[in-house]
């Protein structure tokens, strides 16, 4: 590994594939307005090789792969496939010289059956017309290939979060590609759905395709790929063998700095104050009767298996989806107060951060400033007009507070990286100084740094005397993060465990079907 600030400029240098790379990206510059994202990078993948490669969010990685699939034109630099430069900018040549590219964020068209899904944009036709035995021959093929069974004729909005991703990666495969690039494929997956697709890429490589994988999961990197590349702050900094570095020299790698704050550190308890958000009887589709406060200064942590009713219980207890049954109410400054819809609970002092920040979370065509000023327009107006000038400084001052980087207010919302995007969405809401907040899976498909700036501002609001509820299906970060763990099984609270005493084993087996503490 180069360890020295000075590597940088040569580390690409000194990293050489050892059979001819199928694909090659020669001194790639992107930049948007003032700010750099990649800045004369590098990398070459031969065919049979899975390329690891990471970097923490808005490090560049995303914004690489579009120019390799064409998306975007480079100011600088060429993507060669087989030595011939590809022309810039076009993903139709992209396409046509194999390249496929699997986003973060699916594409997929929900009211649209799978087989239409997997050969959307390619649709074979016979005279005209759509050609359904051979779209339905082409797309059982491809899911054949990557060994996943789905019925071709049902609706993508039926299938469960993992099915959709299966079907993404297949829409890729049956394009014939000679490089797959994947971004984030695991970040909504099981642990055995992980497994399954980690194994079945394996097998896709050793046919002979060039994979390039993008992961904040570093345990899968060194699972799966034959070399990693690191990126930090839009800069090749190393590209090494995965069999000659180590997890931690590819995080200290890729955040350029140590740690402030471990991981794997419990919060320390302290006393909570007065109830603030009380939920009694909560039932909803998928939610049975639930009963929880959350106190001031208090982390509170839902627990559970994917499917145990967590995130419905959230929605419903705040009014963002309907519940039959069950009374929740907020109280501040000795006074309480009914939540009977979402625009009550928001108009009272709750703060919700969805699980999915890019559909429900964020306008991503707008810039972060208008972000921001949506959740704050009665602060930000006068007379039901906007201040624009006041708009900029309370934006600037809160993406300084989550560390937006880069810090451009002007900038499109849907330009930033997933972790940036989640801070985005942290301060439009930290601007209303909520009482309580719910952070629905806070740091899904966040890397080790920006997972650290974001729980430091969940201590934070905790410190000011926020009351947090946190929905986690990382353990880590729950037991991290909780000063009590309430384990959701069955759309119900199937046991409580204080945060000092809890570990992955005893959640896991309440999660599971086994039993607690407390109230089991």
């Amino acid at each position: 590994m180069n360890d020295h600030p000075d590597s940088e400029s040569t580390a690409q240098e000194s990293s050489v594939p050892i059979a001819a790379p199928i694909i090659e990206a020669r001194n790639i510059v992107k930049r948007f307005g003032g700010a750099v994202a990649v800045d004369d990078v590098g990398i070459a993948v031969p065919p049979g090789e899975i390329h690891g490669l990471v970097g923490e969010n808005g490090a560049g990685k995303s914004t690489l792969m579009r120019v390799l699939a064409g998306i975007l034109v480079p100011d600088n630099g060429s993507v060669m496939v087989d030595g011939v430069r590809l022309e810039p900018g076009s993903t139709r040549a992209a396409l046509e010289a194999g390249i496929s590219l699997v986003h973060q964020e699916l594409s997929l068209v929900p009211e649209m059956t799978v087989a239409e899904n997997i050969l959307l944009g390619s649709t074979p036709t016979r005279a005209g017309l759509i050609n359904t035995r051979e779209l339905k021959q082409i797309a059982a093929a491809a899911l054949e290939e990557i060994g996943v069974s789905v019925d071709l004729d049902e609706p993508i909005v039926r299938l469960s979060v993992a099915l959709r991703q299966f079907v993404e990666i297949a829409r890729a495969i049956a394009r014939n590609p000679r490089v797959l690039i994947l971004d984030e494929p695991t970040a909504t997956l099981t642990p055995a759905e992980t497994d399954y697709l980690l194994d079945m890429l394996q097998r896709l490589a050793e046919r002979g395709l060039a994979i390039i994988y993008i992961s904040h999961r570093i345990p899968e990197i060194f699972r799966i790929c034959d070399r990693v590349t690191v990126l930090r702050d839009g800069r090749l900094v190393d590209t090494a063998d995965v069999a000659a570095t180590t997890p931690q020299q590819v995080v200290d790698n890729m955040v350029g700095r140590e740690l402030k704050v471990d991981l794997e550190t419990r919060r320390e308890a302290t006393a909570p104050g007065e109830v603030v958000l009380s939920a009694r009887g909560v039932t909803a589709k998928g939610v049975n009767g639930i009963d929880l406060d959350v106190r001031a200064g208090e982390i509170v942590g839902l627990g559970g298996l994917v499917g145990a009713g967590r995130t419905e219980f959230v929605r419903a207890m705040i009014g963002a989806d309907i519940k039959s049954a069950g009374r929740v109410t907020i109280t501040v400054n000795g006074r309480e107060k009914r939540l009977s819809s979402y625009r009550s609970a928001v108009h009272n002092g709750v703060a919700y951060i969805p699980e999915e920040r890019r559909t429900d979370g964020l306008a991503l065509t707008m810039s972060v400033a208008d972000n921001i000023a949506l959740s704050n327009r009665h602060e930000l107006s006068r007379f039901a007009v906007l201040l624009r000038g006041k708009i900029a400084k309370f934006a600037r001052s809160l993406a300084d507070t989550v560390g937006l980087r880069p810090p451009e207010i002007r900038r499109e919302a849907g330009d930033f990286s997933g972790g940036n995007q989640q801070k985005i969405v942290l301060a439009k809401w930290l601007g209303r100084k909520p009482s309580a907040i719910v952070l629905d899976e806070p740091t899904r498909g966040v890397d080790v740094g920006a997972k650290v700036e974001i729980h430091r501002l969940i201590r934070d609001l905790a410190l000011d005397g926020t009351a947090v509820l946190v929905v986690s299906s990382d353990l880590p970060e729950l037991l991290e993060l909780s000063d009590v763990i309430h384990v959701v099984r069955d759309g119900r609270i199937v046991g409580t465990l204080p945060g000092d005493v809890a570990d992955e084993k005893s959640v896991m087996t309440l999660a599971s079907g086994g039993t607690g503490l407390i109230g089991a």
